[in-house]
């Protein structure tokens, strides 16, 4: 019986969310990362320059980003290392400054593939982290924001008549609202006229409340805009239309929100016909617990909840009024919730009567929300829903900024010449056009002219995607037209963002370097690696101990589908007939007759059968009982065995190889730092790193 009764608790008190499906949109919250790019005070120690490289200088604070970055300890700060590890990590980047000045000092910066790969970076970091910076950053800040508070809503819904004409059925539905709006600005009360008015059955008989309360990014955006604007007790001025009719909204409640963990000790009245029974039950417990009984004792003792009865009544998880429960989204019924949430952390509540029996309830702990830990989150729901709406609002306003102008009259000529059932797919869509029209100007942005021709030949490049398939009608020429000077505006609103943002300016600096490096390390270091035999030769001989061969095994076998196969030529091999012969006969491995059985010398390490064989402990000349394999039976005579030797040089060089290509790849890269100190000095400023390290 009281598995029914977990069965009922835990999955229907814990009821789905009722909020209207055309309004609302539920989104799970799980675990969010820390934003990124967070302002830290800078403190003066961070600026003090504890090196040089030539003419730049080396910063702790420049060190420190260095070492959070490519050592992946983004908490550590470098006055918590050893003195040799902060040493160890200054060479390396002294090192790599090095490498990249000797780059420019050879015009590397200068050179045509440097230029090109560092244009085409520049490219995709921008695009990025334009939009970041411009859409993406203050929208999820507004809504992390807005996600500090949670709230209640109460609704009138007037639906559209769907059996009327639409446009009288529109007009009819606003009229209505109109009219609902009108009286409660007269003064009559809010829940009476959603009782009286509203066509969602759910909340009208409860004077329009939403039970569940709804933060930023949880409702329809356009609509999460009109709510947040409201005070507590405020009517929305206007009916807000929607894809099923006209909504009156009223902000009830706007409060902290928190998350909060909780216990309960259900008795359940289907344990006793008698509610009076129940009800006796339950008030004893509650005398024992204001005794000062345990609660979790008496839980486990005395709940018919046995899910949370083993954990001493406990729910398990974070619930909040926005999101339900962590784990699952899951809801608990408004009188449970209710009670939970005007307790105080360690409070027992009085007894809670629902549907399902009596509660008594406990709210363990209190929790509040870290905006900054949603971020992410955050920042993944607003680019899955409202992103690319934004870019494209953007976009359109960047191109009426930047005077984007389109000749009409020259527009409506191009469309007289084409076929508006068709796409620009059709081979000869553009056959009717007179050659004299293309080099009319079509429109213009900048102060640059585009041509028809020019329009012509991009909607022709049928491969290049987002022009794939566009109607040869007015709304499809606009749309390339706005594909077309995508780029245009995007190079122009992007252009200063190495002036505008530091970090972007760094970022591309990072890149710039990073492709310095590697040309540089191409031409000194990649360029001259080359397999040095008397340098392969003298580590061979100083380690030639750790290269032997693998043991061998040569071994024939006799594969069968079968076990009854199997066992029947088992029998004729310890009958004397020949092992060759039969498994010339009945071996089932494909390419394994014509070498009757024969496997040849397979290693035991890279080989299932010869490993297996070895862990048998065979004799030469022995022959095991069928044993299963892979998806049959195996019968397999040992040959002879090959016992590991030391390899040959010859043999050994595919195994030290990368060893031998890394030894001397450092010791080329050891005499070209050398010779760069030769040209670019290097100066290390030892008291003052002492005097930081003191300082941790």
């Amino acid at each position: 019986m009281k598995i029914k009764i977990r069965s009922a608790f835990m999955n229907s008190v814990l009821i789905k969310s009722m909020l209207i499906a055309s309004l609302l949109f539920l989104v799970n919250t799980e675990c969010f990362s820390q934003k990124s790019n967070q302002k830290k005070i800078k403190k003066s120690s961070d600026e003090t320059v504890i090196a040089t490289v030539g003419n730049e200088n080396i910063t702790i604070e420049d060190l420190e980003k260095a070492f959070k970055k490519n050592m992946n300890r983004k908490d550590t700060k470098l006055n918590m290392v050893s003195k040799d590890s902060l040493y160890d990590f200054l060479n390396l980047y002294i090192n790599y400054r090095l490498k990249v000045q000797d780059a420019i000092r050879r015009g590397f910066d200068k050179d045509s593939s440097v230029i090109e790969d560092l244009e085409n970076n520049r490219k995709m970091l921008a695009e990025s982290f334009f939009y970041e910076k411009k859409l993406i950053e203050p929208i999820v800040d507004n809504m992390l924001d807005q996600r500090q508070w949670e709230l209640q809503i109460g609704v009138i819904v007037i639906n559209f008549n769907t059996k009327k004409d639409k446009e009288i059925d529109t007009i009819e539905a606003y009229d209505k609202a109109y009219q609902v709006l009108k009286e409660i600005n007269q003064g009559a009360a809010f829940s009476e006229l959603a009782k009286k008015y509203s066509d969602h059955k759910e909340s009208s008989g409860q004077g329009g409340i939403i039970k569940e309360y709804i933060t930023a990014g949880k409702v329809r955006r356009q609509i999460e805009k009109l709510i947040y604007s409201l005070n507590v007790g405020e009517v929305y001025k206007e009916p807000i239309r929607t894809g099923e009719g006209y909504f009156i909204v009223k902000l009830l409640k706007k409060e902290p929100r928190i998350k909060v963990k909780g216990s309960h000790i259900l008795i359940s009245y289907d344990n006793n016909i008698d509610s009076s029974v129940t009800e006796a039950k339950a008030d004893s417990i509650l005398k024992e617990l204001k005794k000062g009984k345990d609660f979790a004792s008496l839980a486990e003792k005395h709940s018919d909840d046995p899910g949370s009865a083993i954990r001493g009544g406990s729910l398990g998880f974070w619930y909040s009024r926005a999101d339900g429960f962590e784990n699952s989204g899951r809801r608990l019924v408004p009188e449970f919730e209710d009670t939970l949430f005007a307790l105080k952390d360690g409070e027992i509540s009085n007894l809670v009567k629902t549907e399902f029996g009596i509660h008594i309830i406990k709210r363990d702990s209190t929790s509040k929300f870290d905006k900054n830990s949603e971020r992410e989150d955050i920042k993944r729901l607003y680019k899955r829903l409202y992103f690319e709406e934004d870019k494209k609002l953007l976009l359109d306003s960047l191109r009426k900024t930047y005077g984007l102008s389109i000749d009409e009259q020259v527009l409506n000529s191009l469309l007289s010449y084409l076929d508006k059932s068709k796409t620009n797919l059709d081979s000869a869509w553009d056959s009717n056009i007179p050659e004299d029209f293309i080099r009319k100007d079509i429109y213009s942005i900048l102060g640059q002219n585009f041509k028809v021709g020019y329009l012509i030949t991009n909607l022709k490049n049928t491969h290049r995607g987002e022009l794939r398939g566009l109607g040869l009608n007015k709304d499809g020429i606009l749309r390339a037209i706005n594909i077309l000077t995508e780029p245009i505006v995007f190079n122009e609103a992007s252009k200063n963002l190495e002036n505008e943002y530091p970090d972007f300016r760094n970022l591309l600096k990072e890149f710039r370097d990073g492709i310095l490096l590697f040309k540089a390390e191409e031409t000194e270091v990649w360029k001259n690696l080359k397999f040095d035999s008397s340098l392969a030769r003298h580590y061979w001989d100083t380690t030639k101990n750790k290269y032997m061969t693998d043991k061998l095994l040569d071994i024939s076998e006799i594969y069968v589908l079968s076990d009854s196969l199997a066992k029947d030529l088992y029998n004729k091999l310890k009958n004397g007939e020949d092992f060759r012969t039969l498994a010339e006969s009945y071996t089932q491995r494909s390419g394994f007759k014509e070498k009757k059985g024969n496997w040849g010398n397979v290693s035991i390490k890279t080989n299932k059968l010869a490993k297996i064989i070895d862990d048998k402990k065979l004799k030469i000349g022995e022959i095991t009982e069928p044993f299963q394999f892979e998806k049959g039976y195996s019968i397999v005579k040992l040959l002879s065995i090959t016992e590991p030797r030391m390899k040959t040089f010859e043999e050994a060089i595919p195994d030290f190889a990368p060893q031998v290509q890394d030894i001397y790849q450092k010791q080329l890269t050891q005499e070209w730092i050398k010779n760069i100190k030769q040209v670019i000095p290097v100066k290390i400023y030892d008291e003052r790193i002492t005097n930081y390290l003191k300082s941790k």
